[in-house]
């Protein structure tokens, strides 16, 4: 491969473990800032050194980070002052100098990539370290010539936004050299080349559950009872295992189902309305880990409270098949 490109393989290993790592320091953000933060999924695309910054728009932030341990190399890191300084307030950051609003958000992405290596080090099971190299701010990009800080000629760009308590969106681009990105690929992948993930994609699922299983009820355990609307069975799915992430906090989530309804419709939604979902009566609900499908379960009450069973996961070789 051209070191200009990545092969399939490595894009999308990046991109699953760029996914992961950001939102796992979703939390870190939340409670440094005091608010819910939210970071969508990172677009990749390769580019050249000369056009790394060329869609920032100024005036921005420009920060140098470098990794190392058992992958080494550069990332630059910008963000526009205009969207940092709409976020200032829910960020509580209203009238503060600009000096002091420098460091805070100095401060602020130091903290925020440190949770990323950190995570990184945790799915990839080696020791990788994230320090910053120095940040200013950009009044006009000739203003900030990147080839004196680097003999880089090619790099990954990850676009992605951070939403700050549901009101504020930060844009981000986050570059990494591309002989960086190829080594995280290979860890990440190692021993699974092009023709084994070819295999795994192949491969049917795997059930390991005994048909009389028994399942210990501490606490109480028991499924919950809904409304008969018709009688239509149910789709039964095996369960797999999911050897996945640890120690990395990511979002949860159990849907229920979903529907579209016209605007007509919605307005005339009032107290004893029945909303007719997509999925059937007793049908297993789906589990999204930062809103990707990881596994199913059904619903049972854990003393007072809701819960879900899981039923069928993914397992490892799936997973990485699955990589997007």
């Amino acid at each position: 491969m051209p070191e200009s490109s990545l092969s399939k393989t490595e894009t999308e290993a990046v991109s699953e473990l760029l996914n992961a790592s950001l939102s796992g320091s979703a939390a870190v953000l939340s409670s440094l800032l005091s608010e819910q933060v939210f970071v969508t999924a990172p677009v990749l695309s390769v580019t050249h050194r000369d056009e790394v910054l060329a869609s920032a728009a100024a005036p921005f932030y420009v920060v140098l980070g470098e990794y190392s341990g058992a992958a080494n190399g550069m990332q630059i890191l910008s963000l526009s002052k205009k969207d940092v300084d709409a976020a200032a307030g829910i960020a509580g950051l209203v009238d503060v100098e600009e000096e002091k609003q420098f460091q805070r958000v100095q401060k602020i992405i130091g903290t925020m990539f440190e949770s990323v290596a950190k995570s990184m080090s945790a799915l990839l099971e080696v020791e990788i370290s994230h320090s910053l190299s120095g940040m200013d701010t950009v009044e006009q990009l000739e203003d900030f010539p990147l080839a004196n800080f680097t003999k880089e000629q090619w790099f990954v760009e990850a676009k992605f936004e951070l939403n700050i308590g549901g009101k504020q969106n930060v844009r981000f681009h986050l570059c990494i050299s591309v002989a960086l990105a190829t080594q995280l690929a290979a860890i990440l992948t190692e021993p699974f080349n092009d023709e084994e993930i070819e295999e795994i994609r192949e491969m049917p699922m795997q059930s390991d559950k005994q048909p009389n299983e028994t399942i210990q009820e501490t606490p109480t355990v028991q499924n919950v009872q809904f409304s008969s609307f018709d009688n239509t069975e149910t789709a039964q799915t095996e369960p797999n295992n999911l050897n996945m992430l640890l120690d990395i906090p990511l979002q949860v989530t159990v849907e229920l189902g979903r529907t579209k309804r016209m605007v007509k419709d919605i307005l005339e939604i009032s107290q004893g309305s029945i909303i007719e979902l997509d999925k059937l009566a007793g049908e297993p609900v789906d589990i999204l880990i930062n809103n990707k499908l990881i596994a199913v379960g059904e619903v049972v009450v854990i003393d007072e409270n809701f819960g879900v069973r899981v039923t069928d996961v993914l397992s490892t070789a799936e997973r990485i098949s699955k990589l997007r």
